[in-house]
């Protein structure tokens, strides 16, 4: 039984350790705003047009068991306090059957881990898949993300360009859900020549975060920071990460319609960050009429 009018998340499961980092970062976010999980793995269907060499019996019950084992796993990882069913779906992809699974059950949010080298966030191809076609927000669980520290702070990566008002909103709506703290986050990478032009560029990036955080203060305090590098690695350094943050960021304006599309910088960016990133969908021009005919304007 689900209670009606709370927000649901879907947790990406395949039984090694990005899922249970995935669980227990979709566990920390849970228990902020009162949600339920639903953990699902995904098996993949055979092409009906591919012949299997050397031919061999039909294998799904074992399949089967084994992803009933590895959701019993998962789900206890699982604080009591926090209401989790486990699912097992089939699809031909596993970005396929969980984009289905978050539409079946009208989830807020597809969490997956996202840990796999040497930084704490990089792209599989399935975590790619998601953060180029998800219709909803992707949460990403850094490598090794150990769930006991209460999430406290949003950050917000508001860029200079049009479309950073879907951020702030999202933002905006995530802290008077759960209290958070927010900062809203300009990154600015390269140093000019002349140090008057690189103080006027950090002065432009401020006034125009100030201006978004004034709709942000309306409801609650906001602080706002520009972190700056000669590098994006040295930018997001500049930045003091508070261990219960998690890092928002907007989709590039290549996505189509109301889904993710993770941009180059956001892409470079996973690599130095501390924190568990949520990308969130490019909204469609009526979600906004108000900010595009603003933009439109200006």
């Amino acid at each position: 039984m689900t209670t009606a009018g709370v927000p649901r998340y879907v947790i990406g499961c395949s039984g090694d350790r990005r899922s249970r980092d995935a669980v227990r970062l979709g566990a920390a976010l849970a228990r902020d705003v009162g949600a339920e999980l639903e953990i699902v793995l995904v098996l993949r269907t055979d092409d009906p047009y591919q012949q299997v060499y050397p031919p061999v019996g039909d294998i799904s019950p074992v399949l089967h068991r084994q992803a009933h084992q590895w959701l019993r796993e998962a789900a206890a990882l699982v604080p009591e306090e926090v209401t989790a069913r486990t699912h097992v779906r089939e699809a031909r992809s596993v970005p396929a059957g969980l984009v289905e699974a978050a539409t079946e059950f009208g989830a807020a949010m597809i969490v997956v881990g996202a840990g796999t080298g040497g930084g704490r966030l990089t792209l599989g191809s399935v975590v790619n898949s998601l953060l180029h076609s998800s219709p909803v927000p992707v949460a990403l669980a850094p490598r090794r993300y150990p769930g006991d520290e209460p999430i406290t702070r949003l950050y917000a990566a508001v860029g200079t360009r049009p479309g950073a008002h879907q951020v702030i909103r999202e933002a905006v709506e995530a802290v008077e859900r759960s209290g958070l703290e927010l900062e809203l986050l300009s990154f600015l990478e390269g140093e000019a020549a002349d140090p008057d032009a690189t103080e006027q560029a950090r002065r432009r990036v401020e006034e125009h975060l100030e201006a978004a955080a004034a709709e942000a203060r309306r409801t609650r305090p906001v602080t706002v920071r520009v972190a700056s590098g000669r590098t994006l690695k040295k930018a997001a350094q500049d930045v003091d990460w508070a261990p219960g943050g998690i890092l928002l960021i907007g989709s590039s304006r290549l996505a189509q319609g109301r889904q993710t599309f993770l941009g180059t910088t956001a892409a470079r960016l996973l690599k130095h960050i501390p924190v568990p990133m949520v990308v969130v969908p490019r909204p469609l021009p009526e979600d906004a009429p108000d900010q595009t005919e603003k933009e439109a304007a200006s």
